[in-house]
C-alpha cells in the first residue's frame, strides 16, 4: 500500500517541480505587478529596488553625495562655528566674523536656525513650504560653495567622507562607485594665453590655435608648482583609498576641472586632469564640471570642447565623462541648446555623456543619437537632479528617446546628499514613471559595470559579483513570493 502511494505521488512530485516557477521569473512577475497599474505600487517598489542589486553609481559627486549632517558633525569636531548671517563656516581665522557666529551645539537647539542651514546645504525643505528662495539651478550649485572649507587643512575628512559612501553604497546593494572626487588644485594663469586663444579659428587643426596650446602646455610642464601639485593629489588619493577596496566593494575615482574659469585656468587644470588619470590607476577617467549655464561657460563652451579633443590625443588611453546638455528651453538663449551634446561626443570625444536632457533640441541629434548607440556612448540618467535644476521630468525627460534609439543608459545619482536621495531612489523613479521592463533594468544595472572606466579585469570581477548578488536577489523575491 505504502508502495503504491508513492509511485502515485511520483509523477505529480514531478509535474510540481515542471510547473515550478524560477527565481528569476518569479521576480519578473512581481515587478510586472507592481508597475502595471495605473498609479505604481511606489512603496512596494521601493522595497523591491533597496533589495535589488544596483551594480556601480559612476555619476556622483563626492562633495555632493555626502549630507549635511556628515558636514555638521565635522564642523562640531573642529570647533568651528556657522554663521548667522549666510550659513557658511567660519574658522578661528576668521576674527572679524566670529561675533555674528552660533555653535553647532546651540544651532541645534534652535529650530528655526537649524532649519534654515538644511535649506542653505541641501535641497531640503525646498519646494514644501513658503519662503524666500533662489532659482533651482542656483540653489543646487550654490550648496557646493559651503563644503570645501571644512577640508581646508583637514584631509582625513576626505577619507572619512570616502568611507561613509562606501558604507552607504554597500548597505543599499552597490558595489562599485566611480565619484568625481576632487581636482588636482593647479592653475596656471596666463592673460595673454587667455587672449590668443580666442582669435581667429578654435580648431586644434588649426595650426596657429595647436602652437598656442602647445606652448602653454610646454611652460606648464616647467613649472614645479605643477609636479607638486599632482603629488599632494596623489598623496590624497592614496590616503582615501587605501583598504577601501575589499571582495564586495570597489572604488575609483575621476579627476575634473571646472568649466567656470579662465581658458587659461581651465586648460592647465584640465592638463593636470589628464596628466594624473594617465598615471594613476585609481583615477580612471576625467570630467569637466559646474553650472552649463554660467556665462563663462557658454561663451567659452566650443573652446572647452578643442581642448578636451587635444588632451586626448595626447592621451589616447584616457577615459572622459562630461556633463552635457545639462540645459532646458527658456534657461539660456534658443542657439545654446543646439550643440553641446554634438560637441562633446564629435569634436571632444566623450566616452560617456552626463544628464545629456538637451538632446531633443540639438540640431544635429540624430546624428549624435546614432553615433551614441553606434559607439556605444552611454548617456548617465540622472532623474531627481533634472527635475529640480532644470524642471524637466515625466514625459519630457528624454530617457525613452535614448533607449528607444539605442544609445545605452546607466542610472546614477549625481548628488544625493545634496538633493537628499539615494540610487534606489532614482530606480523608483525610473520604473514608476517609464515603466522599464524588469529584463531592461537589469541591462541598466549591468551597464553601469560595462560602461564604468573599470580596467577589463576588474570589470570581470565585478560582473561575475553581480550575477551573484541577482541570484540571491532573485531566490529572496521567490521566497517572499512563496510566503504570500
Amino acid at each position: 500500500m505504502i508502495l503504491i502511494w508513492m509511485l502515485f505521488l511520483y509523477p505529480v512530485t514531478v509535474q510540481a517541480k515542471e510547473k515550478a516557477i524560477s527565481p528569476y521569473n518569479a521576480t519578473k512577475s512581481w515587478y510586472d505587478k507592481l508597475i502595471a497599474t495605473a498609479k505604481p505600487d511606489i512603496a512596494k517598489l521601493r522595497f523591491f529596488f533597496t533589495l535589488m542589486p544596483k551594480g556601480g553609481d559612476i555619476h556622483q559627486h563626492f562633495t555632493g553625495s555626502l549630507y549635511a549632517e556628515n558636514y555638521l558633525d565635522w564642523i562640531n569636531k573642529e570647533g568651528y562655528w556657522i554663521s548667522i548671517k549666510d550659513f557658511t563656516v567660519i574658522t578661528p581665522k576668521d576674527a572679524d566674523k566670529l561675533k555674528d557666529t552660533v555653535s553647532v551645539k546651540n544651532l541645534g537647539s534652535n529650530k528655526v536656525m537649524y532649519s534654515d542651514f538644511f535649506s542653505h546645504w541641501s535641497n531640503k525643505d525646498y519646494a514644501n513650504h513658503y519662503h524666500d528662495a533662489l532659482a533651482p539651478d542656483v540653489q543646487f550649485f550654490n550648496t557646493f560653495s559651503y563644503f570645501s572649507k571644512i577640508f581646508n587643512g583637514n584631509q582625513k575628512y576626505y577619507a572619512e567622507g570616502i568611507q561613509l559612501l562606501k558604507n552607504r553604497a554597500k548597505n543599499e546593494n552597490v558595489q562599485y562607485l566611480e565619484t568625481m572626487f576632487v581636482s588636482p588644485g593647479y592653475q596656471k594663469a596666463d592673460p595673454q594665453f587667455d587672449s590668443l586663444v580666442r582669435k581667429g579659428e578654435i580648431n586644434i587643426d588649426n595650426k596657429v590655435f595647436r602652437d598656442t596650446l602647445d606652448g602653454f602646455i610646454s611652460s606648464v610642464s616647467k613649472d614645479t608648482l605643477f609636479y607638486s601639485k599632482v603629488k599632494q593629489y596623489r598623496d590624497l588619493v592614496d590616503l582615501c583609498t587605501k583598504g577601501v577596496d575589499d571582495e564586495s566593494f570597489t572604488l575609483r575615482f575621476q579627476s575634473y576641472v571646472s568649466r567656470n574659469t579662465t581658458p587659461s585656468q581651465f586648460f592647465s587644470g584640465l592638463y593636470a586632469a589628464f596628466y594624473e588619470a594617465d598615471n594613476n590607476a585609481r583615477v580612471v577617467g576625467v570630467n569637466i564640471v559646474s553650472s552649463e549655464n554660467d556665462a563663462i561657460a557658454l561663451a567659452d563652451y566650443k573652446l572647452h570642447m578643442q581642448m578636451f579633443r587635444y588632451l586626448k590625443e595626447k592621451y589616447p588611453h584616457s577615459k572622459t565623462s562630461m556633463h552635457a546638455g545639462e540645459l532646458t528651453t527658456g534657461m539660456v538663449l534658443p542657439e545654446e541648446l543646439k550643440y553641446h551634446i554634438s560637441d562633446a561626443v564629435s569634436v571632444a570625444g566623450a566616452n560617456r555623456i552626463g544628464h545629456g536632457v538637451d538632446i531633443v533640441y540639438e540640431t544635429n541629434a540624430l546624428r549624435t543619437l546614432s553615433s551614441m548607440k553606434v559607439n556605444h556612448i552611454p548617456v548617465e540618467i540622472n532623474l531627481t537632479s533634472n527635475d529640480f535644476i532644470l524642471g524637466v521630468k515625466d514625459e519630457a525627460h528624454p530617457v525613452r528617446l535614448y533607449t528607444d534609439f539605442g544609445v545605452p543608459i546607466v542610472i546614477s545619482s549625481d548628488d544625493p546628499g545634496v538633493s537628499r536621495g539615494s540610487l534606489t531612489e532614482e530606480y523608483v523613479l525610473l520604473a514608476s514613471r517609464y515603466r522599464y521592463s524588469y529584463d531592461d533594468i537589469k541591462q541598466f544595472v549591468s551597464n553601469s559595470i560595462n560602461y564604468s572606466f573599470m580596467t577589463k579585469n576588474d570589470k570581470e570581477e565585478s560582473f561575475k559579483l553581480l550575477q551573484k548578488k541577482f541570484d540571491e536577489f532573485e531566490h529572496k523575491i521567490l521566497s517572499i513570493m512563496d510566503k504570500r
